[in-house]
């Protein structure tokens, strides 16, 4: 029991340390940090590209400069970088090393953790059980022993849920971060293309307004011309309105 009760505390311990990290990591500016896990492969939904005669830290730089890239695996035996978007995780894989968010890291480790903190639980648990023939003197002892080993299991578990709600959010503000500088992106080149015709438009009315000649009707080229031009900013005007909404 004393053996056990030492590893649960080491256990804790760092369970707590990691924590601390994971909490810092989410709540950074800087939350895309990527780090490398040995032995180990990112699994997503969708692959985007395969680099051969690659490295981990090449595997890395590809992945940190490619904006849909949430992770890479870097096979060490093909030395071929495979980089991936959208949610993933992390898996036990040799002669692989998995290329992902310092955020993903730190929720694989608590999650690791906390699985190995649960079953050193559960063995003290079962040995206090197995054992109370033998403290029948110490009975109560070891009711209290017994009731806050479980408590301490409804807290792992009560923070195995906050973590994975963490986890969600996080992804979620991801995600929204990624489809904001898409949505950036597409405006920008929106608005390139309307400045480019307000110049087209200028150009128009500086060339016919100051270079036509009043004729015997009362018409001239400006005049001639105004109606379309005043038709087409017309049209832009609820072309933009109606991409806006």
């Amino acid at each position: 029991m004393e053996n056990l009760s030492n590893q649960f505390n080491n256990l804790l311990t760092q369970y707590q340390d990691t924590y601390q990290d994971f909490v810092n990591t989410i709540s950074s500016s800087n939350n895309n940090t990527l780090t490398s896990v040995d032995n180990s492969a990112f699994v997503s939904g969708n692959n985007i590209n395969t680099i051969q005669n690659s490295s981990v830290s090449n595997c890395m730089s590809s992945c940190s400069s490619t904006q849909s890239c949430s992770g890479a695996t870097f096979d060490n035996n093909q030395n071929t970088c495979t980089l991936s978007s959208g949610n993933g995780n992390i898996i036990n894989s040799q002669n692989q090393t998995a290329i992902v968010k310092q955020a993903l890291y730190y929720s694989n480790q608590l999650q690791q953790i906390n699985n190995e903190l649960t079953n050193v639980n559960n063995s003290m648990m079962n040995l206090a059980n197995s054992s109370s023939n033998s403290f029948q003197q110490t009975q109560q002892t070891s009711q209290e022993k017994a009731q806050i080993l479980q408590q301490n299991y409804n807290t792992l578990e009560q923070e195995r849920r906050e973590i994975e709600v963490m986890i969600r959010e996080y992804e979620t503000l991801n995600s929204a971060y990624e489809n904001g500088n898409i949505n950036l992106t597409s405006n920008y080149y929106r608005y390139i293309m309307y400045v480019l015709i307000v110049i087209f438009l200028i150009f128009l009315l500086l060339r016919f307004g100051l270079t036509s000649e009043q004729r015997g009707g009362g018409n001239n080229k400006f005049s001639q011309f105004s109606p379309f031009i005043f038709g087409l900013l017309g049209f832009i005007i609820v072309l933009n309105a109606i991409l806006k909404n």
